[in-house]
């Protein structure tokens, strides 16, 4: 579902949101959720998240940054047997960009990439063949042997070992370091800017955010008379019966925990698809 922040409400006096959420389809009804706080982490679509809110809430500033959306292609190959690398292999990072990757999946894969280009557009992730070379050229600089760009028998530039290929887009900003800003009078809170070194920092960013949001939703009085629950984790299936799902259901999803997930990530669907690596025990 999607949030509608314009016919959405903060109720000042109670510190709770009216949030109005509809699916994509046309003709369905609207669903509001009543919720103290909202974590805005909506990527590359932050600052429009927040841009609505301070419309509807004079609490809420408008941001003070602007999207900047970084474009990242990358292309995917079946590697030989045992001549993967067991380490990434890393160009000498610029203050811009660390440069474009080698490295071997969980499904001995080799992935070419990222490469680093801005772009206006927050959704266009189609593949540029150019773009495509120059992985490619680097691919070839890397392991001393050629290495094509086009999945397309008919071009001249083909290689059956490419699995795949697909384009990324980073959250990037006009500000070099992470976005978090609270809105503590409308128990809101931005978490924007968030690219690559947000998988390393997820922990601490996470619990940055927490610590925030409670010190505006919660009294002193509440603060002392409530108890700290620990939260009972959910076990994840092996990766065998993943796949084995994955391919059984051929809708691209999966079921954990009587709940379905749709697998997004490339990387885990091209190795799924190939049942390399990790993935092989499931065939």
């Amino acid at each position: 579902r999607e949030v509608v922040m314009d016919s959405s409400s903060f109720n000042t006096e109670e510190g709770i949101w009216n949030l109005v959420t509809r699916r994509c389809e046309k003709d369905s009804e609207d669903v509001v959720f009543q919720t103290k706080s909202i974590i805005n982490a909506v990527g590359v679509d932050s600052d429009l998240m927040q841009t609505s809110a301070s419309s509807v809430v004079r609490n809420i500033n408008p941001p003070t940054f602007a999207a900047r959306p970084r474009r990242g292609q990358y292309i995917v190959y079946s590697a030989p047997q045992n001549e993967f690398p067991t380490r990434p292999i890393q160009p000498v990072p610029t203050d811009r960009t660390k440069g474009i990757f080698v490295y071997s999946t969980l499904y001995n894969q080799i992935v070419v990439g990222p490469t680093a280009k801005d772009q206006s557009s927050r959704s266009d992730d189609e593949i540029e063949r150019s773009v495509a070379k120059e992985l490619a050229a680097h691919a070839t600089r890397v392991f001393d042997r050629t290495m094509g760009s086009s999945i397309m028998q008919s071009d001249t530039d083909f290689d059956p070992t490419i699995v795949g290929e697909y384009v990324g887009i980073r959250p990037g900003t006009s500000k070099r370091d992470y976005q978090i800003q609270l809105h503590c009078h409308a128990n809101f809170i931005t978490v924007g800017g968030i690219r690559s070194t947000g998988l390393s920092a997820s922990l601490g960013i996470g619990r940055h955010v927490v610590q925030s949001l409670l010190c505006s939703i919660v009294s002193r009085s509440e603060e002392e008379s409530t108890s700290v629950q620990q939260a009972s984790p959910t076990p994840l299936p092996d990766v065998e019966s993943l796949v084995e799902q994955y391919h059984s259901r051929g809708d691209g999803t999966v079921n954990v925990a009587g709940h379905d997930y749709r697998v997004t990530h490339p990387l885990t669907r091209m190795g799924w698809d190939a049942r390399t690596g990790i993935a092989s025990s499931g065939k």
